[in-house]
């Protein structure tokens, strides 16, 4: 918990500074990369904008359920872990709490970045997003190597 809490702070502070000026400041699409938009949009669904299409009887009610469960889940798992896993489940945490409000307050969430390879385009994530999913490949990553399931 010692690396959880401030991890989880400062991922959902940076998420929602970031959204903000995002949102302040993308008035139109900005070349940074040859390979990197900053494109603001606005996403009802979760990751790659999936479930968008359910009626929002349904869909509000999920997506505002699994971020708290996430958030649940990772500040008790959190008790009693290192500091590399206590900071990578306060991403998790911190992450799934900046799409909540997020939710909560726009019924939707805002992305800007854009990946993109000629037209071919990543979906559009924001900071939250990449704090979750890096964070869990990488507890992954640590547990095949931990148990010795994975061998280079």
């Amino acid at each position: 918990m010692r690396y959880y809490l401030p991890s989880f702070f400062l991922t959902f502070l940076l998420d929602l500074t970031t959204k903000t000026l995002a949102e302040n400041y993308l008035k139109e699409s900005v070349k940074v990369l040859p390979f990197l938009n900053l494109t603001l949009i606005y996403n009802k669904g979760v990751a790659f904008g999936l479930l968008s299409d359910l009626p929002d009887p349904l869909r509000l009610p999920l997506l505002i359920l699994i971020p708290i469960v996430a958030i649940i889940f990772t500040l008790y798992y959190s008790k009693g872990k290192g500091k590399v896993e206590g900071i990578l489940l306060g991403l998790i945490g911190g992450g799934a709490l900046g799409n909540l409000y997020d939710r909560i307050t726009l019924g939707k969430v805002r992305d800007f970045i854009d990946f993109h390879i000629f037209n071919w385009h990543y979906p559009a994530f924001n900071l939250a997003d990449a704090s979750i999913s890096v964070s869990i490949l990488l507890l992954i990553f640590m547990e095949l190597f931990k148990s010795r399931r994975f061998v280079l």
